[in-house]
């Protein structure tokens, strides 16, 4: 159980570092992390993965179906913000057990524990 723990936490941060970009120092850029109350298959995985793959101003979009962990790296506007991706779940028949919005830098490990949860 460890390892697949350390196995998600590393491809997690592997996969941010690769495709992310630096942010400005306003903190432009943020990171969201929602974790779900329902089991995630791998087609459902792939599927909540893409829903905001091709969104204007998300950089990374990435479920987690073991861990249940929605995580995006995004720049926020107008038409985008944490309530966007809360909606999308809620309304797509999730129940979101835990959300962490934050401003998102580059090097920086994120956190994908429970223990920040709202």
């Amino acid at each position: 159980m460890i390892k697949l723990l350390l196995a998600t936490l590393a491809f997690f941060t592997l996969a941010f570092s690769a495709f992310s970009q630096q942010g400005d120092p306003n903190g432009s850029k943020r990171y969201i992390k929602i974790v779900i109350d329902s089991d995630v298959s791998n087609d459902t995985e792939i599927a909540i993965s893409e829903a905001f793959a091709h969104t204007p101003g998300v950089q990374v979009s990435r479920m987690d179906n073991v861990n249940r962990t929605y995580l995006a790296i995004y720049t926020p506007g107008t038409t985008l913000s944490q309530e966007t991706f809360m909606n999308w779940f809620t309304n797509n028949g999730y129940t979101i057990n835990c959300f962490y919005d934050n401003v998102y830098e580059v090097g920086k490990m994120i956190d994908i524990s429970k223990n920040n949860c709202h």
